[in-house]
């Protein structure tokens, strides 16, 4: 909390016990409850005015800080995180399985679209197709550089 902040809740604190608030008591409280959430001290400090007519010092705040936020730790609800990679995944195997068809397929697709039609071979792929696309066009710049000589 800033120091503005725990004048708030000496403030806050004043309004139910009477006491006197000076720049004294800001700084000495700034010491003991700096480290704490603003909302989660104010919430303490309505529990303990609830609960108990003792005057409230900074250990009240504390102690009841710290079960507030225990109890809100224990009513949140955790979802559970995907399985790890090395941890057991019935579906990893059909997953794996999915997505390598599928790529398959899709190159599949993509080396018909880009054969030549009317070829009787199987269709050129990876490093052969690379390797026939360099020879067909140094083969078509010999030609054009034999058509600008003649």
């Amino acid at each position: 909390m800033t120091r503005s902040e725990i004048a708030l809740l000496l403030g806050a604190i004043a309004g139910r016990d009477q006491r006197t608030i000076g720049d004294a008591d800001v700084l000495a409280w700034h010491e003991d409850l700096g480290d704490l959430d603003f909302a989660d001290a104010r919430a303490a400090v309505s529990r303990h005015f609830r609960e108990s007519t003792d005057r409230i010092m900074p250990a009240h705040i504390r102690r009841l800080t710290r079960i507030i936020r225990d109890e809100r730790r224990a009513s949140t609800t955790v979802r559970a995180l995907p399985p790890g990679k090395l941890e057991d995944d019935p579906d990893r195997d059909a997953r794996i399985a999915r997505n390598r068809n599928r790529v398959r397929e899709i190159l599949a697709e993509y080396v018909v679209a880009r054969s030549v039609p009317g070829a009787d071979e199987p269709p050129l792929t990876g490093s052969d197709l690379i390797r026939q696309r360099a020879l067909d066009r140094s083969r078509a710049e010999k030609r054009s550089s034999r058509r600008e000589a003649a």
